[in-house]
């Protein structure tokens, strides 16, 4: 169940809800472990001003893998010694309850517990294998680019020279970060993107990193803008160095069949001299080393999903297990199951096609949970099996009929008419005019707030924070 907090914005006192993380589990959601070594999790922007800050709110970090349980409990999280134990105690009790029987193990109950968030995020880093040098490395380049973007363009060269060891392919991927980020807050248009834009050009004028980069950009464009087998023969001919080799290949997988090796033997057999001949046999030697470790990468992967599905199927509760391990229900899961499905089928097995069918159930439940609400209905009504069963799911979700819910599926009705699928749409159109019908004029219900203790509350930030439900 998501939870959220009500802000108060300490710049425009503007009122406004923000989702609260309470659980940051690296296997079901990779990418909370990224989002929490820059601290960007549980943050505040203010809609009105653009203001951001940190809620300071307690969570548990989880990474099943390394068997490592890091709950953050800042002083702010209760008043009293007793308050602060209960809420590690119910954080605790939240991730435990959130797996299945079999992946409970002791680690949980004795989760390391931090009170400062740099330093669980140097306890993350230092899990990762990475080393205070390493830190101090990452935060000294992030103090040059931001002197770089200070100074006026002139004086670029004279920084660029007193640290040239700074712009590495590190630095170069913060400056791109940078850049997304700018874009994504500003837009292309304003002056800190701009000025990001030009340092990246004056890099790659003037610097042997950034030149290098930025050829093997240009060498693979051809492909990713136009794949086909010829656009990466080509693009592979062309390719300045191994990383751009190995970047090719594992994009290019699928095209590297008989005729593709055929072609790129033929082009080593055309070349125009010896030198030329040893510099196109070492690619097609570094193509070849690297499309076979992607398949044996690629036959891990397979063992992997198949010793997952073989825990799901074994579980007494295949909906905890399949939340447990939500990133890995990928597609390389997808193909293991529809292949035992297949089996199954074939061999006239049962009891086994049974037990596959409610998996898949369990998931096609578990992945609608994830889809905004207005999509899920939608979907639900697309493969109701009677006008009753749409009736009834209408009437049970009235509150979501509303425009956004109209406007997504009018949109779906003709996307689907612009692909040629008449049925779907006319089925779509159908449940649209059912819809209007179902209308109601009550408001949507209120996000629930985070179950806290009542009141508010301030972060160190400013941010006033109101947990009465």
């Amino acid at each position: 169940m998501a939870y959220y907090a009500r802000v108060t914005c300490p710049a425009c006192r503007t009122q406004f809800q923000v989702p609260v993380e309470q659980i940051l589990d690296v296997r079901v959601n990779p990418a909370v472990k990224g989002r929490l070594i820059n601290g960007a999790v549980n943050m505040a922007v203010c809609p009105a001003c653009g203001m951001a800050a940190g809620l300071n709110l307690p969570f548990i970090y989880h990474d099943p893998e390394k068997e490592v349980a890091l709950l953050y409990l800042p002083i702010e999280s209760g008043k009293t010694e007793v308050e602060r134990q209960q809420s590690a105690g119910t954080l605790t009790r939240q991730l435990m309850d959130a797996l299945p029987m079999e992946e409970r193990k002791g680690y949980l109950l004795q989760p390391e517990t931090f009170i400062n968030l740099e330093t669980l995020i140097r306890r993350v880093l230092e899990i990762e294998g990475v080393t205070e040098e390493d830190m101090l490395r990452s935060r000294a380049k992030q103090e040059f680019l931001g002197a770089l973007l200070e100074a006026p363009q002139e004086d670029w060269e004279k920084l660029l020279a007193e640290k040239p060891e700074m712009v590495d392919k590190s630095f170069l991927s913060l400056l791109e970060y940078t850049s997304r980020m700018i874009a994504s807050a500003a837009g292309e248009e304003s002056d800190d993107f701009k000025r990001v834009a030009a340092l990246y050009d004056y890099l790659v004028a003037h610097h042997p990193v950034a030149q290098e980069l930025s050829a093997r950009a240009k060498a693979v464009e051809p492909f990713f803008t136009e794949p086909s087998r010829e656009s990466l023969l080509q693009a592979l001919v062309n390719a300045p160095d191994d990383e751009a080799v190995a970047m090719l290949v594992e994009s290019g997988l699928s095209l590297m069949d008989y005729a593709f090796f055929q072609q790129l033997l033929k082009q080593i057999e055309a070349a125009g001299d010896e030198a030329e001949k040893a510099r196109l046999a070492a690619i097609r030697q570094k193509v070849l080393d690297v499309r076979q470790e992607i398949m044996a990468a690629s036959q891990d992967l397979m063992k992997a999903r198949m010793a997952l599905l073989a825990k799901m199927l074994n579980t007494e509760d295949p909906l905890k297990m399949a939340r447990s391990h939500l990133s890995e229900l990928d597609e390389a899961f997808s193909y293991v199951l529809q292949d035992r499905i297949q089996q199954a089928t074939h061999d006239g097995n049962q009891e086994a096609l049974q037990a596959l069918n409610r998996l898949v159930q369990t998931i096609e439940y578990l992945l609608e949970e994830s889809m905004p609400p207005e999509v899920a209905l939608a979907r639900r009504l697309l493969m109701a099996p009677s006008e009753a069963e749409v009736d009834a799911l209408l009437e049970k979700n009235k509150k979501l009929l509303q425009e956004p819910f109209f406007k997504l599926v009018d949109t779906l009705e003709q996307q689907s008419r612009g692909n040629g699928e008449t049925e779907a749409a006319d089925r779509l159109a159908q449940i649209l005019v059912r819809a209007r019908t179902f209308t109601t004029a009550a408001p949507a219900s209120a996000a629930p707030s985070l179950d806290a203790q009542a009141g508010e509350q301030s972060t160190p930030s400013g941010l006033i924070i109101s947990t009465r439900k």
